[in-house]
């Protein structure tokens, strides 16, 4: 549970600084907008916010036994599934379109996925319910892996 708890606290600051990234990306955007719109560039920030996660994963504790080392977001999956599940509800649920007079009401669920969010935007992914309810479980899986690799790395030692 305790890592859990942690794995919810870097999740958290891992939206803080994504959003702090998203404010410098529009404030910036009339004098470095051809730079971010690159393809490169969204790649290279793509590749940075999934190997952030990764990087927060290795702050976890790695006391438990291996096999739960993928479920260390288990509580940032259960409050993402609870705020996918209110808001698809809210808005009359389609799982393939988001129609426009109901989009605000998934402020809310893209705030708290902030970083995949983005991801979704620099990669050019079109907002689908269906593919919202598959982001709820990616902080828990890069976690994981990094959470993996501080295994891996202490047992070389």
């Amino acid at each position: 549970m305790k890592n859990n708890i942690k794995a919810l606290i870097l999740h958290l600051i891992t939206v803080v600084l994504s959003f702090i990234l998203l404010v410098i990306f529009v404030a910036t955007a009339s004098k470095f907008g051809k730079y971010t719109t690159n393809i490169l560039s969204r790649l290279f920030l793509t590749v940075s916010l999934i190997r952030f996660y990764v990087y927060m994963g290795t702050f976890l504790d790695i006391n438990k036994d291996r096999k739960y080392d993928f479920y260390v977001g288990g509580i940032i999956s259960i409050i993402g599934i609870g705020l996918w599940l209110y808001t698809f509800l809210m808005t009359n649920g389609s799982l393939i379109e988001v129609p426009k007079e109901v989009s605000t009401y998934w402020i809310l669920f893209n705030s708290y996925y902030m970083p995949f969010t983005m991801i979704d935007f620099l990669l050019g992914i079109q907002h689908i319910p269906l593919l919202s309810l598959l982001n709820v479980f990616m902080p828990s899986l890069f976690m994981g892996f990094g959470l993996r690799y501080k295994r891996v790395r202490i047992e070389k030692k």
